[in-house]
């Protein structure tokens, strides 16, 4: 007969007291009842309306959303950050490390899954193509995965499928795409664990974090709350998901953490604002839209949200909590001290406020069915236009910039940026894509920038110079060879040497 120890919270129940709230993981650890009684009291043994319409529609969802993705991941030339990881994809592997160790804050992984492409001179739907891949398998786990919770995993699964955060970060050729993915897988094994633990729950949690820390550091956020999940349990299984936690993240250490320390010497993320209450509302609200005053009402909501999971479904509230809630507050007490707090920075927890609003909207239903189906389809909606309003007319600074340079650039001439840490931009979009071969130039009385020679023809004399609409510094020893072209953004001018 197995032995039982019994902590503040029974399972399947809601907690007592804020005490008992606050312990994520308070559960009866008998393995044998926990698995017998997996379903019992959870919204997943209340299923809302199925059957083949239901099906149907949550496939139509999914389509939506991956329409959404492809939209996305179409539209624009790369962006700044889009194109330093092209350029660095394109670095031999030992130069990769130190250059990611001098210039970025960011492990390796993701510019090493996108290297063949960039290595190939892909193009900006190439790159952005296993993000895309990754934001389309997180749709469909988590679509999968909240078929149980009925309604609100349909509302859920919507919002998911429709929400800009996921859409934009969903075709972006950057890390956050996959930390979506991992973040829903990262839930699907925690709501398993805590309902019948098996071993094997452990091992792939660590799996999960070892691959999200070599692709993002807000991975710690992701271990600690899968740390504190089992809460005060001390049965085998708590003690070996414990180790899942510690085990990767000492790989972690092992393989990246002296990077890291070289990193941290740098300020690269300076740009980032102190926490604030409107970053924080920005940072949860904006994992569902960018539309301002939404926002605020969504950072609301989903409080409201996580309060009713945790009162109809005490497991899922916990793992809500842990793996959904307590990122956001780490994050905003760690970007209080040093810059970290992006609604980005968060991608491993973005499917935590469209859980709760899919809870909140079926709780809505339920209780007020034409009021409550009228406000979430309102949402919904809103949601959908500010998503496809921003596709229809978004576009990145620099894209009118480098259309104009691709137009007027001839062999011969040099292509300068002002100031030099944004190269990147020119020198993957004109430099790589432009097909010409270029090769590394110097101007002369032209500080702070970053210069290429277009081609193999003798130089002509033309410097074809990128800056900010604001930088009006003059260029001694040089005369206009061209009108200065500006799109209120960015400017262009020719420069050509005096004669003397």
């Amino acid at each position: 007969m197995p032995t039982t120890t019994t902590t503040t919270a029974a399972v399947g129940t809601r907690p007592a007291s804020v005490a008992d709230a606050l312990d994520c993981g308070s559960v009866d650890v008998d393995v044998d009842a926990e698995r017998a009684d997996a379903g019992a009291r959870d919204l997943d043994a209340r299923p809302e309306p199925g059957g083949r319409g239901t099906g149907a529609l949550l496939v139509t969802i999914v389509l939506v959303g991956i329409g959404l993705r492809i939209w996305r991941a179409g539209f624009g030339g790369l962006s700044y950050d889009e194109s330093f990881t092209a350029l660095a994809g394109r670095l031999p592997l030992g130069d990769l490390f130190a250059h990611l160790r001098a210039a970025d804050t960011h492990p390796p992984l993701d510019y090493l899954l996108r290297a063949p492409i960039a290595r190939a001179a892909g193009g900006a739907f190439a790159l952005r193509l296993p993000s895309l891949v990754f934001s389309v398998a997180a749709l469909i786990v988590f679509a999968l995965w909240s078929r149980r919770l009925g309604r609100a995993g349909l509302i859920a699964t919507a919002l998911m499928a429709i929400s800009e955060f996921q859409v934009l970060h969903g075709g972006e050729a950057r890390m956050y795409a996959l930390l979506q993915l991992l973040g829903v897988l990262a839930l699907v094994v925690a709501d398993r664990w805590v309902r019948a633990p098996r071993s094997w729950h452990a091992a792939a949690l660590a799996a999960l974090l070892v691959v999200a820390y070599l692709d993002h550091v807000s991975a710690f956020l992701l271990a600690g709350g899968a740390f504190v999940l089992p809460g005060l349990r001390r049965d085998g299984e708590s003690w070996r998901w414990r180790g899942a936690v510690v085990g990767a993240t000492v790989v972690w250490a092992v393989a990246w953490g002296p990077t890291f320390l070289g990193q941290a010497e740098h300020d690269w993320a300076g740009w980032i604002p102190a926490t604030t209450p409107a970053g924080i509302v920005r940072a949860v609200g904006g994992q569902v839209t960018g539309v301002d005053g939404l926002r605020t009402l969504l950072a609301v909501a989903v409080v409201a949200g996580g309060v009713a999971l945790w009162r109809r479904d005490g497991r899922l509230g916990r793992v809500w909590l842990c793996l959904g809630a307590l990122p956001f507050v780490a994050a905003a007490v760690v970007g209080a001290f040093t810059p970290f707090l992006l609604d980005r920075t968060l991608s491993l927890a973005a499917w935590g406020p469209v859980l709760a609003l899919g809870v909140l909207g079926e709780v809505l239903i339920a209780r007020w069915r034409l009021i409550g189906t009228a406000l979430v389809g309102a949402l919904l909606v809103a949601v959908l236009v500010g998503t496809a309003g921003f596709l229809a007319v978004k576009r990145y600074d620099v894209d009118l910039s480098m259309d104009h340079l691709h137009s007027v650039v001839r062999a011969g001439d040099v292509v300068a940026t002002r100031p030099s840490r944004y190269g990147a931009l020119a020198d993957y979009r004109i430099g790589v894509l432009g097909g010409a071969p270029v090769r590394a130039a110097h101007v002369p009385g032209v500080p702070d920038t970053d210069a290429f020679h277009v081609g193999t023809a003798p130089a002509s004399g033309r410097v074809w110079l990128l800056a900010l609409a604001g930088d009006h510094r003059r260029a001694p020893g040089y005369e206009s060879c061209a009108p200065t072209w500006t799109d209120g953004v960015t400017r262009i001018e020719c420069l050509r040497p005096l004669e003397r």
